[in-house]
C-alpha cells in the first residue's frame, strides 16, 4: 500500500495548499462571514498550526468534520423546506404577473409525456422521468388516497433489509418537513424566514404579499447557497489534512518537497492569524505557480493503484482501515462515512442483515402517516399539495403499468380547476422535457 498512500499524501499536500489559499480568497472577498463558518474556520487554522508544529491532530480532525457535517445537514433541512414553498410560490406566479399562455392542449401533453417516458429505455431511466413528471404534476388528492400511495411505494421494501427502509423513510421525512434539523434554530436569519413561509396565507396572497414572500424566499436561498459553499471549502480542507494524517506513516515522504508545501501553508495560516485580507506578494504567486499540473499527476498516479480486497484479516488491520478511509476522502464525496473497525461495525451489520416484514411496515408506514397528520394539521391546503408532490416524487415508482401512468397524468391535469396554477404545471413539465431531451 506504500505507492497508494504516498501518492496520496502528496496529492492532498498539493490540494491543501491550493484550497486552502482559495478559502482565504474567498473569506476576504466577502464582506460579512456568519459566526459559524468563522468558528470553523478558526479551529482549522488551530489544527492547521499544530499539524505544522508536528502534533497529533487525528482526533480534533474528525471532531471538526462530524460538526461541519451536522452544520451541513442543517442546511440541507433548510433546502428542502425551502423546495415545498418554491413549489408553492411558482404555482402562485400566474395570479400576480402576466406570463404567456403555454398554448400546450391537455391530451396532447400527456401522450407527449408518455412517450417521453417510454424514450427513456431502460428501467431506472424510466422511473426517473415518472418521478420528475409526478413532482410537477398538480396534486388533488385526499390524504388517504395519498397514504394509500406511498404504502404502494414502500412495499417494494418488502423482503429486503431493515436498513434500506430506514434510509428512505429519513429522505421521506426530512423533505416532507416531518424531520427538520436539531439545530436550526441556530441560523437565525433562515429561521425567521422559515417561520414568515410557515406563517403566510396562501390561499388569499394579494399580490403585495407575494411580492414579498418571494423576496425573502429568494434573499434566503441565496445566503443558503452561499453559506453551504464555505462549509463545503472548510469539509474538503478537513478531508485533506485528514489523508495527510492517515497516509503520513505509510507514505513515502520528500521532506524537501513536504517542507515547500509547509511554507505555503504556514504564509497563508500567518495572514489569517493577522487578519490580513491582502492577495499575497508575487514571490507568493511565484511559489503557487511550481504546483500547476502536480495536482493531476498525483491523482492519476493514485488511481493507477488499487487497494487490496478485504478479508477477515484485513478487517482488523488499522493500517488497511485507513487506506480504506484514504479512498474514501479521495472518493470526491466530501461527506462520505469513514470506516470503523470491524468490532464496532457487526452490531450494526447484524441490524442491516434484518429483512422487512409486512407488520414491520405497516408499523413504520403508520407511524409516518401520524406525523404527517401533524404536519397537515396547522399547514394550508397549498402547502400540503405541494408536500404531497415531493413525497410521491421520492418514493419508488408505484404504478404496475404505463396505462396506469398515463391514467395518473391525466386525472391529475383533469382534477386541477386552478387554471394558473395548471398552465405552469404544464410550463414546468415542457421545460423537464425540453432539458431532458438536450441532454440526450
Amino acid at each position: 500500500m506504500k505507492k497508494q498512500m504516498s501518492a496520496a499524501y502528496q496529492y492532498s499536500w498539493v490540494r491543501l495548499v491550493l484550497n486552502y489559499y482559495t478559502l482565504f480568497e474567498s473569506i476576504a472577498e466577502k464582506t460579512e462571514v456568519s459566526e459559524e463558518v468563522m468558528g470553523c474556520c478558526q479551529r482549522l487554522n488551530s489544527l492547521m498550526e499544530a499539524q505544522l508544529s508536528k502534533k497529533d491532530i487525528q482526533s480534533g480532525l474528525l471532531e471538526l468534520r462530524g460538526d461541519i457535517t451536522r452544520r451541513v445537514e442543517t442546511l440541507t433541512s433548510y433546502t428542502d423546506c425551502f423546495q415545498i414553498y418554491a413549489y408553492v410560490l411558482n404555482r402562485l406566479e400566474r395570479k400576480f404577473e402576466t406570463m404567456p399562455e403555454t398554448g400546450l392542449d391537455e391530451e396532447d401533453l400527456v401522450l407527449r409525456l408518455m412517450e417521453f417516458i417510454e424514450a427513456a429505455g431502460e428501467a431506472p431511466a424510466r422511473n426517473e422521468r415518472i418521478r420528475n413528471i409526478i413532482e410537477q404534476l398538480p396534486v388533488r388528492l385526499t390524504k388517504q388516497k395519498f397514504f394509500s400511495f406511498i404504502m404502494e411505494g414502500l412495499s417494494v421494501y418488502l423482503g429486503a433489509s431493515k436498513k434500506s427502509l430506514e434510509g428512505m423513510m429519513y429522505v421521506l421525512r426530512t423533505e416532507s418537513m416531518v424531520s427538520l434539523g436539531p439545530d436550526m434554530e441556530e441560523y437565525q436569519s433562515l429561521y425567521k424566514t422559515l417561520e414568515k413561509l410557515r406563517g403566510a396565507d396562501y390561499r388569499t396572497m394579494t399580490a403585495e404579499n407575494y411580492e414579498e414572500v418571494s423576496s425573502l424566499y429568494k434573499l434566503a436561498c441565496e445566503n443558503l447557497t452561499e453559506e453551504a459553499g464555505m462549509y463545503m471549502m472548510l469539509q474538503e480542507l478537513v478531508n485533506d489534512m485528514c489523508v495527510l494524517a492517515l497516509s503520513r506513516q505509510e507514505a513515502l515522504v520528500d521532506e524537501k518537497e513536504e517542507a515547500f508545501y509547509q511554507s505555503l501553508v504556514s504564509e497563508i495560516l500567518e495572514k489569517f492569524l493577522k487578519e490580513d485580507y491582502s492577495p499575497g506578494d508575487e514571490a507568493f504567486f511565484d511559489k503557487l505557480t511550481r504546483l500547476e499540473g502536480k495536482q493531476e499527476a498525483y491523482y492519476e498516479r493514485y488511481l493507477r493503484t488499487e487497494l487490496p480486497e478485504e478479508n477477515e484479516e484485513r478487517k482488523l488491520d488499522p493500517d488497511f482501515i485507513n487506506a480504506v478511509n484514504v479512498d474514501r476522502l479521495l472518493s470526491g464525496s466530501s461527506f462520505a462515512e469513514l470506516k470503523q473497525p470491524e468490532e464496532n461495525a457487526k452490531q450494526e451489520s447484524a441490524e442491516e442483515e434484518k429483512e422487512v416484514d409486512r407488520p414491520w411496515l405497516e408499523q413504520v408506514a403508520g407511524e409516518y402517516f401520524k406525523e404527517l397528520e401533524t404536519v397537515f394539521s396547522g399547514t394550508s391546503k397549498p402547502v400540503v399539495r405541494a408536500i404531497m408532490a415531493k413525497v410521491l416524487s421520492d418514493l419508488p415508482v408505484y404504478f404496475r403499468s404505463m396505462s396506469e401512468i398515463e391514467d395518473y397524468i391525466r386525472g391529475s391535469l383533469e382534477s386541477c380547476l386552478d387554471e394558473e396554477e395548471k398552465e405552469t404545471c404544464k410550463e414546468l413539465l415542457e421545460e423537464l422535457m425540453d432539458y431532458e431531451n438536450i441532454l440526450v
